[in-house]
Order: C-alpha cells, then structure tokens, then sequence
C-alpha cells in the first residue's frame, strides 16, 4: 500500500516540523561514467569507424608525376532502441490536506518518482559495467585486494596498459564500489605512498587520481534493495564488487572511442506530470523518459570484477 496514509498524518499526532529520516541515495554517478547524449529518434544507430585504416601506417612516398599513394576506411552500424522507463505514485486528498510537521505529500511523492528513476539507471549501468563480456580487458585478480599480500597498484597498471595498447588513449577515469574503495584505502600498496607525507595517514580518492594520472575517481556508494515489498529491506551495494577503469569523454563527441553512453529520446529533463484521480480523490504524480544504455567501445575499458 503506499504510504503516508490518513492515519500517517493524523492532526491529532504532533511532528517535528524540522526532522524527518530518508534513506535515498546521497549521490549517483552514471552520468560520470557514461554521459548522456538527446537522440532525435527513439530508435536508430550510429556509426562505428573501424580501428585498422585509421591506426595503419599509409602515407608513403610520391615520386614526381605519379600519383600519392590511396588508402580508404572502413566503417559499420550499432542500433539502439530507447524504451520507455516511468514511475508513478498516488496521493490522497486526505494526506495532503492532513499533513503536518515536515511531512510535504506532494514534495516528497515528486522526490520518490524522480529517485526512483535515477536508481533504476544507476543500476542499468552498473550491470553493464559489472559485465566482463562487455570489456576488453576483464579479470578478477590472482589475490583479492582485501588481502594485505595482493598486488592491487600492479593490477590496476596492467588494466590501464591493456587500454592503451588497445585504443593508444589512457583510461581518464577509475569507478569502484564503496566495497572495493573500503579495502583499498587500508592497502599497504598504498598507504607506504602516503605515510610520510600525510598526517592523517590516510589514503583519499585524490591519491589514486594523482598517482595513477585519473581525471576522475569515483566511489559509488548507492544501494538497492534486493528484499520483496513488504519483507524487512535488505540492501546491497549498486555497483557490487567491482573496479572498473575507461576513457569517458567530457561531453559526448565525434571521433572518440567513449566506452559508453546513455541514450535519452526527447527530453533529457524529465518533465514531473501532475493529474488528478477525481473519483478516488487523488492526485498522481508521474514522471519517465525513454532511454537506453549502450557500450559504444569496449577496448576503452577495463574491469576488475570479485576484487575483494
């Protein structure tokens, strides 16, 4: 049943009118990893050069009269198809008319709506970042991190060099799980880096930036309930056990190999619909977008998956 009822917001019960408890996420990071790019069609392809004309040595020399060498390119296609991905919820006249405290029914249903979304895409993402099939390079290492004896600095290296020697671009950006980061952040590996110059001691997502030549670290910190409704919640972390490196342009681009992106048909702001149930007496609150995620190169990334 969704919540609040009448009985939530009671005017003969007192609310603090400046304290209430949320659990949604502080922070997602999709649209760091993959950026989100408007399409014009909901469904259509887009154009993928092939990586041998273009890396080949082909110029040569012209002898006078004769004509300079020819070379060409070649290229194919990719689909997608962005499919409709909403959210609804329903608000009773009673509940708004009853609330009190901090409680705001319809504030917080357009919140619900809108977080549910976002979640939903952090997690589309994840799971394709999660997906050894989609990279290049994808392993779990010889000893998990979580080990003092592990090798992390030098997994993370043979990760990058597998970029390079695939694409001749260094990965920009490195994605791991709070679990991953937790583990990492206590390595030896690491904190013999710092301990002479760091009086806390401590190792920060900025030393792995500095270190190892990252435009962007990112932890990913968001969960998700795996648990049925109504059973007691059971949450787990959205980006699993996993650290992933890849090239990720600033902005979608031409003539660059991103590792991926998400696809938005239409509006990349999603408009918050607002309509009226008159003979249940409610309000509805309603928002989606039509959208897909694609893993556009997949040398351009590298994945380390049960690193812990």
């Amino acid at each position: 049943m969704p919540r609040p009822t009448t009985r939530d917001v009671s005017p003969y019960l007192t609310a603090l009118q400046n304290v209430s408890i949320n659990y949604r996420n502080p922070m997602y990071i999709y649209r760091e990893i993959f950026p989100v790019v408007s399409v014009e069609n909901k469904t259509g392809y887009y154009w993928i050069f092939d990586q041998g004309p273009w890396i080949r040595e082909r110029s040569g020399v012209r002898a006078p009269g004769t004509r300079a060498p020819r070379a060409g390119y070649t290229l194919s296609t990719a689909s997608y198809v962005c499919v409709n991905d909403s959210l609804a919820t329903p608000v009773p006249d009673e509940v708004v008319q009853n609330a009190v405290g901090a409680l705001q029914p319809l504030i917080n249903a357009a919140n619900y709506v809108s977080d549910g979304l976002e979640l939903a895409e952090e997690i589309r993402v994840a799971n394709l970042i999660a997906a050894s099939a989609n990279w290049g390079y994808a392993a779990s290492p010889g000893t998990i991190w979580s080990n003092d004896n592990s090798d992390p600095w030098g997994d993370i290296d043979t990760g990058m060099n597998n970029i390079v020697s695939l694409t001749g671009r260094p990965p920009n950006t490195l994605v791991m799980s709070w679990s991953v980061w937790r583990h990492l952040r206590q390595h030896p590996d690491f904190l013999d880096r710092v301990k002479y110059t760091r009086p806390s001691g401590r190792i920060e997502p900025e030393d792995l930036r500095c270190l190892f030549g990252f435009e962007k670290v990112l932890i990913g910190t968001a969960i998700k309930d795996t648990s049925l409704e109504g059973q007691t919640a059971s949450p787990t972390y959205v980006w699993g056990n996993t650290l992933w490196m890849g090239y990720v342009p600033e902005t979608p681009a031409l003539d660059v190999p991103a590792a991926g992106y998400v696809l938005v048909w239409g509006q990349e702001n999603r408009v918050m619909n607002r309509f009226r149930e008159e003979q249940e007496h409610q309000t509805i609150l309603e928002s989606g977008w039509s959208i897909t995620q694609v893993v556009t190169a997949s040398t351009s990334g590298a994945l380390f998956y049960a690193a812990t």
